[in-house]
């Protein structure tokens, strides 16, 4: 099938809508290589047209998806990447004619599939891990937050927040949706609201008491800056009031005061030295 003759579908990045339109392709037997889902103005770069497929009348094919691989299919769909929705249909697929091993780490779908899935939960746990709430400056709100995930986790991993904070008000902004839980329940847009997003990215804290206290417990002896990054991502650090001090204490490091193990205005404070433990021989 020529591309002018493609299908080429639009699903909203929701895999909701991807879902349904994913159906109704595979039981019209359409090939990987027949359909396609693009942004709204990609059609026209390839000469294809945008199309809306309807539901074949009933009774519709059976498809024969096992329910824990639409499970796995919905959680790989938070993955970011160029042609996602085209991939997974290429899952969805082979599932359904068979191929069991298409979700499993020993195929080459399967594998693309697994690595997907473990990059959306290890972005669910940077959440948790590294959003900062800070105090609101609106009346109608406790706390604010703003976040930068590289993945679509958001409406997933927020009501770890709501189980915590009580009956307190706050929002989470992203460049591409936001959450505000209103004392009794979460409330999910896409896009992001532009009031939730401005009060989000307008709190900035002064230097707290917190990042005093990081200053001083930095140790340049222990530094390794891949280890760091690789348990705190470089794209948070300006999310962080310690992010914000991470490449100054480095600076620092490089100079020479890692030779002391503190930094400077704890090495230079007053205090008797203890000596080497001496150990003796039997």
């Amino acid at each position: 099938m020529g591309l002018a003759n493609m299908y080429v579908l639009d699903c909203q990045d929701d895999f909701e809508q991807w879902r349904e339109q994913a159906r109704i392709a595979l039981q019209r037997s359409l090939l990987p290589g027949e359909v396609c889902w693009q942004a709204e103005a990609a059609p026209d770069l390839f000469g294809a047209q945008s199309a809306v497929l309807a539901p074949l009348p009933e009774p519709a094919p059976a498809l024969l998806v096992p329910a824990r691989a639409v499970d796995m299919l919905a959680l790989a769909a938070r993955f970011r990447a160029p042609g996602r929705w085209d991939f997974l249909y290429k899952v969805l697929w082979r599932l359904n004619a068979g191929e069991r091993q298409a979700i499993m780490a020993g195929d080459p779908d399967g594998a693309i599939l697994q690595k997907r899935i473990k990059a959306v939960r290890r972005e669910m746990h940077h959440l948790h891990a590294f959003l900062r709430f800070r105090k609101s400056t609106v009346a109608e709100l406790d706390w604010v937050a703003w976040h930068e995930p590289a993945h679509d986790i958001l409406d997933l991993a927020s009501s770890h927040f709501a189980e915590r904070l009580g009956q307190q008000r706050w929002v989470i902004a992203t460049p591409q949706d936001g959450v505000f839980y209103d004392g009794e329940a979460l409330h999910y847009a896409r896009p992001c609201p532009e009031p939730w997003r401005a009060v989000a990215k307008g709190v900035r804290d002064d230097e707290s008491l917190w990042a005093t206290y990081y200053r001083h417990i930095f140790n340049p002896a222990r530094l390794n800056r891949e280890a760091m990054q690789g348990h705190m991502p470089r794209r948070f650090w300006a999310q962080l009031e310690e992010g914000r001090l991470i490449p100054e204490l480095i600076s620092e490091a490089q100079r020479g005061s890692r030779r002391s193990g503190q930094r400077e205005s704890v090495a230079s404070l007053p205090g008797k030295q203890i000596p080497a433990r001496l150990v003796r021989k039997p």
